[in-house]
Protein backbone atom coordinates (compact mmCIF):
# COMPACT_ATOMS: atom_id res chain seq x y z
CA UNK A 1 0.00 0.00 0.00
CA UNK A 2 2.67 2.64 0.70
CA UNK A 3 4.25 2.02 -2.55
CA UNK A 4 1.42 4.61 -4.10
CA UNK A 5 3.10 6.97 -2.20
CA UNK A 6 3.11 9.81 -3.88
CA UNK A 7 -0.92 8.95 -4.26
CA UNK A 8 -3.34 11.43 -5.89
CA UNK A 9 -3.74 13.56 -3.06
CA UNK A 10 -0.34 13.48 -2.40
CA UNK A 11 0.41 14.99 -5.92
CA UNK A 12 -2.60 17.43 -5.60
CA UNK A 13 -1.06 18.43 -2.60
CA UNK A 14 2.79 18.66 -3.68
CA UNK A 15 1.53 20.67 -7.34
CA UNK A 16 -0.40 23.60 -4.78
CA UNK A 17 2.79 23.88 -2.26
CA UNK A 18 5.26 24.09 -5.43
CA UNK A 19 2.86 26.93 -6.98
CA UNK A 20 2.74 28.81 -3.45
CA UNK A 21 6.24 28.74 -3.02
CA UNK A 22 7.76 29.72 -6.22
CA UNK A 23 7.91 32.78 -8.42
CA UNK A 24 5.18 35.75 -7.39
CA UNK A 25 3.57 33.71 -4.99
CA UNK A 26 6.66 33.07 -3.04
CA UNK A 27 7.36 37.25 -3.94
CA UNK A 28 3.91 38.12 -2.13
CA UNK A 29 4.06 35.24 0.94
CA UNK A 30 7.52 37.43 1.76
CA UNK A 31 6.01 40.55 1.00
CA UNK A 32 3.60 39.64 3.67
CA UNK A 33 5.72 38.31 6.19
CA UNK A 34 8.07 41.30 6.21
CA UNK A 35 5.21 44.28 5.80
CA UNK A 36 2.92 42.51 8.46
CA UNK A 37 5.52 41.09 10.79
CA UNK A 38 3.94 38.03 10.58
CA UNK A 39 6.51 35.29 11.14
CA UNK A 40 3.99 32.40 9.23
CA UNK A 41 6.90 29.59 10.08
CA UNK A 42 7.71 30.63 13.21
CA UNK A 43 8.36 27.49 15.42
CA UNK A 44 4.82 28.04 17.65
CA UNK A 45 2.89 27.99 14.54
CA UNK A 46 0.88 24.81 13.42
CA UNK A 47 1.21 23.73 10.20
CA UNK A 48 -2.26 22.77 9.62
CA UNK A 49 -3.12 26.56 10.40
CA UNK A 50 -0.79 27.18 7.83
CA UNK A 51 -1.76 25.09 5.31
CA UNK A 52 -5.04 26.85 5.59
CA UNK A 53 -3.99 30.25 5.62
CA UNK A 54 -2.05 29.77 2.51
CA UNK A 55 -4.85 27.22 0.91
CA UNK A 56 -2.83 24.30 0.44
CA UNK A 57 -5.18 21.07 0.63
CA UNK A 58 -6.41 18.36 -1.49
CA UNK A 59 -9.89 18.66 -2.68
CA UNK A 60 -10.28 14.83 -4.18
CA UNK A 61 -12.63 12.87 -2.01
CA UNK A 62 -15.28 13.86 0.69
CA UNK A 63 -12.18 13.48 3.72
CA UNK A 64 -8.92 15.22 1.82
CA UNK A 65 -9.17 17.82 3.10
CA UNK A 66 -9.82 16.83 6.76
CA UNK A 67 -7.65 13.85 6.54
CA UNK A 68 -4.68 16.60 5.38
CA UNK A 69 -5.19 18.67 8.23
CA UNK A 70 -5.13 15.92 10.84
CA UNK A 71 -1.96 14.25 9.07
CA UNK A 72 -0.48 18.09 9.62
CA UNK A 73 -1.53 18.09 13.38
CA UNK A 74 -1.42 15.01 15.29
CA UNK A 75 0.46 11.88 12.50
CA UNK A 76 3.71 13.50 11.21
CA UNK A 77 4.41 14.25 15.26
CA UNK A 78 6.25 17.37 16.66
CA UNK A 79 9.90 16.45 15.95
CA UNK A 80 9.17 16.47 11.92
CA UNK A 81 6.92 19.39 12.48
CA UNK A 82 9.72 21.35 13.70
CA UNK A 83 11.81 20.33 10.85
CA UNK A 84 9.39 21.62 8.43
CA UNK A 85 8.63 25.00 9.89
CA UNK A 86 12.36 25.66 9.91
CA UNK A 87 13.33 24.14 6.24
CA UNK A 88 10.30 25.94 5.20
CA UNK A 89 10.94 29.38 7.15
CA UNK A 90 14.95 29.72 6.74
CA UNK A 91 14.24 29.04 2.82
CA UNK A 92 11.56 31.83 2.61
CA UNK A 93 13.86 34.46 4.28
CA UNK A 94 16.85 33.53 2.30
CA UNK A 95 16.34 35.97 -0.95
CA UNK A 96 18.70 33.99 -2.38
CA UNK A 97 16.61 30.98 -2.33
CA UNK A 98 14.54 30.95 -5.67
CA UNK A 99 11.74 28.67 -4.59
CA UNK A 100 11.31 25.54 -2.66
CA UNK A 101 10.14 21.77 -4.40
CA UNK A 102 7.92 19.73 -2.55
CA UNK A 103 8.06 15.89 -3.11
CA UNK A 104 7.04 12.42 -0.94
CA UNK A 105 8.62 9.50 -0.91
CA UNK A 106 8.21 5.89 0.73
CA UNK A 107 10.58 5.09 3.04
CA UNK A 108 10.08 1.93 5.14
CA UNK A 109 13.59 1.74 7.56
CA UNK A 110 12.28 5.70 9.06
CA UNK A 111 12.22 5.26 12.75
CA UNK A 112 9.15 7.29 12.69
CA UNK A 113 6.06 7.12 10.72
CA UNK A 114 6.97 10.37 8.99
CA UNK A 115 10.08 12.08 8.73
CA UNK A 116 10.77 15.36 6.44
CA UNK A 117 14.43 15.32 4.48
CA UNK A 118 15.14 18.94 3.53
CA UNK A 119 18.49 19.99 0.93
CA UNK A 120 19.46 22.88 -0.01
CA UNK A 121 20.63 22.42 -3.95
CA UNK A 122 24.30 24.29 -4.76
CA UNK A 123 24.16 27.87 -5.32
CA UNK A 124 24.53 29.09 -8.74
CA UNK A 125 26.74 31.33 -10.16
CA UNK A 126 24.70 34.41 -8.62
CA UNK A 127 24.28 32.78 -5.58
CA UNK A 128 20.56 31.85 -6.00
CA UNK A 129 19.43 28.11 -4.86
CA UNK A 130 16.40 26.04 -4.48
CA UNK A 131 15.67 24.30 -1.25
CA UNK A 132 13.53 20.44 -1.79
CA UNK A 133 11.34 19.47 1.08
CA UNK A 134 10.60 15.67 0.72
CA UNK A 135 7.98 14.02 3.47
CA UNK A 136 9.54 10.15 4.29
CA UNK A 137 6.66 8.06 4.78
CA UNK A 138 6.72 4.51 5.62
CA UNK A 139 2.99 3.93 4.52
CA UNK A 140 0.07 5.87 3.62
CA UNK A 141 -2.63 7.22 6.00
CA UNK A 142 -5.11 4.55 7.07
CA UNK A 143 -8.24 4.78 4.98
CA UNK A 144 -10.88 4.65 7.68
CA UNK A 145 -8.98 7.80 9.39
CA UNK A 146 -12.10 9.91 9.24
CA UNK A 147 -10.46 13.35 9.48
CA UNK A 148 -11.25 16.49 10.30
CA UNK A 149 -12.05 19.57 7.95
CA UNK A 150 -12.87 22.39 10.51
CA UNK A 151 -11.46 25.81 10.26
CA UNK A 152 -7.88 25.57 12.45
CA UNK A 153 -7.87 28.00 14.96
CA UNK A 154 -5.46 31.30 14.64
CA UNK A 155 -1.74 30.86 15.85
CA UNK A 156 -0.70 33.36 18.58
CA UNK A 157 1.05 36.39 16.81
CA UNK A 158 -0.76 35.92 13.40
CA UNK A 159 -1.68 38.81 11.52
CA UNK A 160 -4.29 39.03 8.93
CA UNK A 161 -5.25 38.69 6.28
CA UNK A 162 -6.62 35.23 7.31
CA UNK A 163 -5.38 34.03 3.85
CA UNK A 164 -2.61 36.28 2.75
CA UNK A 165 -1.76 35.47 -1.13
CA UNK A 166 -5.44 35.75 -1.89
CA UNK A 167 -5.80 39.61 -3.31
CA UNK A 168 -8.42 41.19 -1.43
CA UNK A 169 -11.75 42.31 -3.45
CA UNK A 170 -11.61 45.70 -4.20
CA UNK A 171 -13.51 47.93 -2.63
CA UNK A 172 -16.61 49.35 -4.21
CA UNK A 173 -16.64 52.93 -5.50
CA UNK A 174 -19.52 55.00 -3.92
CA UNK A 175 -21.11 56.52 -6.71
CA UNK A 176 -20.32 60.48 -7.05
CA UNK A 177 -23.29 62.96 -5.70
CA UNK A 178 -24.30 64.46 -8.32
CA UNK A 179 -24.26 68.31 -8.06
CA UNK A 180 -26.89 70.40 -9.37
CA UNK A 181 -25.58 73.90 -10.47
CA UNK A 182 -28.24 76.49 -10.09
CA UNK A 183 -28.80 78.39 -13.15
CA UNK A 184 -27.85 81.92 -12.56
CA UNK A 185 -29.40 84.56 -14.02
CA UNK A 186 -28.95 88.43 -14.59
CA UNK A 187 -31.59 90.26 -13.97
CA UNK A 188 -33.86 88.25 -15.51
CA UNK A 189 -32.99 88.48 -19.31
CA UNK A 190 -30.57 86.82 -21.35
CA UNK A 191 -27.72 88.06 -22.17
CA UNK A 192 -27.28 89.12 -25.94
CA UNK A 193 -24.27 90.21 -27.94
CA UNK A 194 -23.50 93.71 -28.49
CA UNK A 195 -23.37 94.18 -32.11
CA UNK A 196 -20.19 96.72 -32.77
Amino acid sequence: MGALIPNGNDAEVIGKLNSVFSGSNLAKLRKHIHGKKDDVFHGERNLHRISHRLKIAPTSGPKARGRWYVFLRDLIGPDTQQKILKGIGDAVNDKKCEGIRFWARLEPSIENDYDAEIVADPADANGQHWVTVTMLCDHEIHPTLPGDPTTPPPDHGEAGPQHPLVAAAPKAKKPAKKTAKAAVKKGGKKATRKKK
